[in-house]
């Protein structure tokens, strides 16, 4: 029916950029006062901080496509099948409402009222869904914003008729959404703390 909208945090990005460069200016700033021993020592560290920023603000977004919601957060990431769900929720941040409860989404705020009236001053975006063709990108990943998406994408979807009955055969099938942590991230930021903390103690 319609493209893929992926909606990220631009602010997020720019931060996780910023703090990879710093990292890196102070591994080059380490080797050439202090040698590549100590430039190794402090590696751990470094990637620590730049793994953990790269978590909480460049992973994090909002998947809405004709199948379903994919909400990808900081420890795990939530498939929710269209059948499933049930409503948004303007919050702190968004809440996606579901047949197997609620999901918080992390990568969408609410804004701020200073943005809102900003954005009142401006044209209204649409909230249609996009046209079929490659995925629409968004680099303002709101509350506002992504819940409009998510409930636009909805009622094409029950206005063309593909929804109709889809919560029986979600129950007939035991259609749920679904959750799978990142384990990856979680192991290296794991890894990443204990030799940090192994490279202090160690004087």
């Amino acid at each position: 029916m319609g493209a893929t909208q992926e909606f990220t945090s631009g602010y997020g990005r720019v931060l996780t950029l910023a703090g990879a460069a710093i990292g890196l200016v102070a591994l080059v700033s380490v080797t050439v006062q202090d040698g590549a021993g100590e430039a190794l020592r402090a590696l751990p560290l470094v990637g620590l901080v730049v793994v953990v920023l790269w978590a909480l603000f460049w992973r994090p977004g909002v998947e809405v496509s004709d199948g379903e919601v994919v909400v990808r957060n900081v420890l795990s990431t939530v498939h929710v099948p269209w059948p499933t769900y049930r409503e948004v929720e303007y919050g702190w941040s968004l809440v996606v409402r579901t047949s197997d409860g609620d999901v918080t989404v992390f990568a969408a705020p609410r804004a701020s009222a200073t943005a809102r009236r900003v954005r009142r001053g401006r044209a209204p975006l649409p909230d249609a869904v996009p046209p079929p063709g490659r995925p629409v990108r968004s680099l303002q990943a709101t509350a506002e914003s992504v819940g409009a998406a998510i409930e636009a994408r909805h009622d094409a979807l029950v206005a063309a008729g593909h929804l109709d009955g889809a919560q029986r055969v979600a129950v007939e099938q035991g259609l749920t959404t679904t959750r799978r942590v990142h384990v990856v991230t979680v192991g290296a930021v794991a890894l990443l703390a204990a030799a940090s903390v192994a490279v202090l103690t160690a004087g």
